[in-house]
């Protein structure tokens, strides 16, 4: 059968006026007083913050209060993503809303089962494709969902709980090792010298202009003709294919850079960095790409650069959100301590099992979300 969310959740907005400076004014006075507070801006598992129970926004209403088992919708932000609670009061601000199941829907619908089977679905639907994309309220009595029979649901969720369930220990396995690597990152040289990033490496951008459809009329002809494009959007998967090394991106020269380098995204997940070993490619002008200076080839190890300076790099962007981006400028600025080649060469040799280790729980963590992408019955 076919339903929309109308006909089978209760919707409940979120609280408007829940700003900054009311969840300061009503900070819980103690653990049993304080109600976790989720927003559109976040994944709506980590609160962004907590609040007293007898919180009021700023027109001196009292704050709604959500329990039980239900969704939390988010309308803009990440609109469209929808997460499941079963436990605990909690609070929204007006950026996301709760969805309960209505009493007649109760042996019809599993909630938890809905966002697993419809969450791609909705994030397809939003107004906009952009970090900033709304989840219009109208399409709560204008889309249709097919929902098959209640036992085959809770099948389906628990097949797909127990994955998750994988993916969570995967998870923090990771951390561990992670944990790990920061003891084997500690420097036994008394040798280190302080400089500004400019000093040490070249920062330069990308093409612009790198289109899919400049890309397939600038398809190389030879295999001597072919360039790697490499991409900021995905650093697991960071070839957008290949191209010409004649083509010319908005009538200029193509810029291609060879490696060892590392690429570094300038927009999205900014700051985020990955190494690239010494083949020869191309960017577009979502990342930047770092090479060493002439003076200091032979005296930087940037498998070890990115190992200690990944978190700066992460900590130094516009903002924590899911559109962040990296100034070069600021970014040439930073100071870092370099010990000598042949420290960085040690302490690599230390992380390098490490790192193998946690990329091989990346893959099965890929594999992972992939499957939950399918239907399970």
């Amino acid at each position: 059968m076919k339903a929309t969310i109308s006909q089978m959740f209760d919707y409940f907005p979120g609280n408007h006026g829940l700003t900054e400076e009311i969840i300061y004014n009503y900070q819980p006075v103690s653990y049993e007083d304080s109600i976790p507070i989720f927003s559109g801006s976040r994944d709506n598992i980590v609160p962004i913050g907590y609040v007293g129970k007898k919180a009021k926004n700023k027109k001196g209403e009292d704050i709604k209060f959500f329990e039980n088992s239900c969704l939390i919708l988010t309308k803009d932000g990440s609109a469209g993503m929808m997460t499941y609670r079963d436990h605990g009061i909690f609070t929204i601000n007006h950026h996301a809303c709760v969805l309960k199941v209505r009493k007649e829907w109760e042996e019809k619908i599993n909630s938890q089962w809905f966002a697993q089977q419809f969450q791609q679905h909705l994030f397809q639907v939003v107004t906009s494709k952009s970090d900033n994309r709304i989840f219009n309220s109208e399409w709560f009595e204008r889309l249709e969902f097919q929902i098959i029979p209640y036992p085959i649901q809770l099948r389906q969720k628990n097949k797909k709980n127990s994955l998750i369930k994988m993916k969570i220990l995967l998870k923090v396995i990771q951390d561990e090792i992670f944990c790990l690597s920061k003891q084997h990152r500690k420097t036994k040289s008394l040798n280190i010298t302080s400089y500004p990033i400019s000093d040490i490496l070249n920062i330069k951008g990308g093409n612009s202009g790198l289109t899919e459809e400049f890309i397939y009329e600038n398809l190389p002809e030879t295999e001597e003709d072919k360039i790697e494009i490499l991409t900021g959007a995905t650093l697991e998967r960071t070839a957008m294919g290949f191209i010409s090394k004649n083509a010319k991106p908005n009538d200029k020269k193509l810029k291609t850079f060879e490696g060892p380098a590392i690429l570094v995204v300038r927009k999205g997940i900014a700051g985020k960095m990955k190494y690239i070993p010494k083949d020869r490619f191309t960017i577009n002008d979502d990342a930047y790409v770092l090479t060493p200076k002439k003076a200091w080839k032979d005296k930087i190890n940037l498998e070890w650069f990115i190992s200690e300076y990944q978190e700066l790099f992460l900590k130094i962007v516009t903002s924590k959100s899911d559109n962040a981006t990296l100034s070069k400028e600021y970014a040439d600025r930073q100071i870092v301590q370099i010990p000598l080649i042949d420290e960085q060469n040690r302490i690599m040799q230390k992380l390098t099992p490490l790192k193998v280790l946690i990329q091989k729980f990346q893959k099965i963590e890929n594999e992972i979300d992939e499957l939950l992408e399918y239907t399970i019955i």
